[in-house]
């Protein structure tokens, strides 16, 4: 659910006119509702962003102020037909293993991902990125933990750029060790199994993102080059989910185990 930390604004939300100011209110609203730990509701047909790439638009505005979904099961677990990203921030990326405390409002959840680390700069060119070019831009690969939030009040009525909007349910990570020397086009053959307090809750294999986990990173490059958010050398990318979302409770331990990956856990506290 979601993709690598941006802060920066896009040239296309800077844009003048209607169509920017109608984002900043939208971008307000969102972050407003984050930071006051309020659910978030229907934005309402003026507020709305009409189209994911205004609600891109609008979460460009929305990380400064505060400072997914590539699998089948996970489009098919939203009712959302194609990849969409987020972002997360480097405060809220932990290593290892960490302890969570729930909010006080909207569940939290908990996914099974691949991600990968960004050895250079994927800036916009003539010409689009192939998959072929990928595996030369991953320094480093891992298991992870993403920490999803529903803080909505019904996500299922929720249209896909509203959620786009608000970072596609994206709270905090949890990385295991990098991995430098596994070549990444072996990252379709990796295998990832969630358990919850020692009970596996589900599993997978690196085809279940879009055939091949790097095929998600290619289209996340060319999309954020073309926001003018380029992926950057240093950048971590959650590229999606093996397993389809657990919503956890207090007293919850979660253990993922990525073969050849290594492992990451939360546990989840009152």
């Amino acid at each position: 659910m979601s993709g690598p930390r941006r802060e920066d604004l896009t040239p296309a939300a800077k844009a003048g006119g209607s169509r920017a100011a109608s984002a900043a209110v939208t971008a307000a609203l969102i972050s407003s509702c984050r930071l006051a730990g309020r659910l978030l509701d229907d934005l309402g047909e003026s507020t709305r962003p009409a189209t994911e790439l205004d609600a891109y638009r609008v979460q460009a505005i929305v990380h400064p102020l505060l400072e997914g979904c590539t699998t089948q099961v996970m489009q098919d677990y939203l009712g959302i037909g194609n990849p969409c990203a987020g972002a997360m921030f480097q405060a809220n990326v932990w290593h290892g293993r960490h302890t969570f405390t729930a909010p006080d409002s909207g569940r939290l959840g908990v996914e099974c991902e691949i991600a990968v680390r960004m050895a250079r700069d994927l800036p916009r060119t003539g010409s689009a990125y192939e998959v072929e070019d990928m595996a030369g831009a991953v320094a480093a690969s891992m298991a992870a933990i993403e920490v999803v939030q529903d803080r909505y009040t019904d996500y299922s009525s929720l249209d896909t750029a509203t959620l786009i909007a608000d970072d596609f349910f994206h709270y905090a990570c949890v990385l295991g060790t990098q991995a430098e020397s596994l070549p990444p086009e072996s990252l379709r053959e990796v295998t990832g199994t969630m358990t919850i307090n020692g009970n596996e809750v589900g599993s997978g294999v690196g085809t279940d993102i879009l055939g091949d986990p790097l095929h998600v990173l290619c289209w996340l490059a060319n999309s954020c080059a073309s926001w003018g958010t380029p992926l950057l050398a240093g950048d971590v990318v959650l590229l999606g989910s093996l397993v389809q979302t657990q919503w956890v409770k207090a007293g919850d331990i979660v253990t993922i185990a990525n073969n050849p990956l290594g492992e990451a856990a939360a546990e989840f506290v009152p």
